[in-house]
């Protein structure tokens, strides 16, 4: 008997969390109220509280969530070995920023830059993690190109810049981000290619 109930707090769990990540990534956090995310689940408001302690909680699970996912899909598509290359780099956050996970950090970054809390420190604890996989890939990259900025200092220029780009996509659809990335391929082409004497 205790195997089924445990397997429905399970499943009750794992519902809650998909309705949750769903309403965050279609609208932001404020839409995932405890009411809405109980509808879309399909079970008792009650249970948000029960499995999560809050909808803070609920809502730092589904940040949490979202940067483990991205986390492995920049490994998978980031080789440890072989051929390295910017382009692939770019390549695996568009891959992320147009997954659920990358409309969920799109939708919750507005609400984090706000000020401190707990989904502020979710997002900054998920966000390191993710920039650390970046420092780690560009450093194998930039090893022994002379003149080029330190990896830490690339991974917050690239991953801005693809914010950045990201944000003017969504305030305006005439920018066309497929263009913008494929420049910034570009330009670190042109830093790494060998100078001429």
């Amino acid at each position: 008997m205790a195997g089924r109930r445990e397997e429905s707090a399970r499943e009750s769990r794992r519902r809650l969390l998909q309705a949750a990540t769903d309403l965050v990534a279609e609208a932001g956090p404020r839409a995932a109220s405890v009411q809405a995310v109980a509808e879309r689940a399909g079970i008792s408001r009650g249970s948000v509280a029960w499995h999560f302690g809050s909808k803070d909680g609920l809502i730092v699970e589904v940040i949490e969530r979202a940067f483990t996912t991205a986390e492995e899909e920049y490994r998978r598509r980031l080789p440890q070995s072989g051929p390295l290359s910017f382009d692939l780099l770019v390549d695996a956050h568009l891959a992320v920023v147009d997954a659920p996970c990358g409309r969920v950090f799109a939708t919750v970054l507005p609400e984090v830059l706000g000020g401190e809390g707990p989904l502020r420190g979710a997002y900054v604890r998920g966000y390191e993690r993710t920039r650390q996989v970046w420092i780690g890939y560009l450093e194998r990259i930039t090893a022994g190109t002379p003149g080029l900025p330190d990896a830490k200092s690339l991974a917050s220029i690239v991953f801005g810049s693809g914010v950045g780009v990201n944000t003017l996509h969504s305030l305006d659809g005439l920018v066309d981000r497929e263009a913008a990335f494929a420049a910034l391929k570009q330009l670190f082409a042109l830093a790494v290619a060998p100078r001429g004497e």
